[in-house]
């Protein structure tokens, strides 16, 4: 299994897209933003959604 994840460097490169996808979809959603809709930009954008999810504002969250 070993050998066969690091001969082909797609697999690796892809663990590590999906990876940081994850970390971009929890970084939204401790912001106050959907985690459905944000895995889905997560895992298909990658590191550009990480980016856009660090420089996103926090959500007013209507406590009264």
């Amino acid at each position: 299994m070993n050998k066969l994840f690091f001969e082909h460097p797609i697999l690796p490169l892809g663990a590590l897209h999906c990876a940081i996808g994850l970390l971009a979809a929890l970084v939204a959603y401790r912001k106050g933003y959907p985690l459905k809709r944000w895995l889905v930009i997560g895992l298909v954008g990658g590191t550009p959604s990480l980016i856009y999810a660090w420089t996103r504002p926090n959500l007013e969250t209507d406590q009264s």
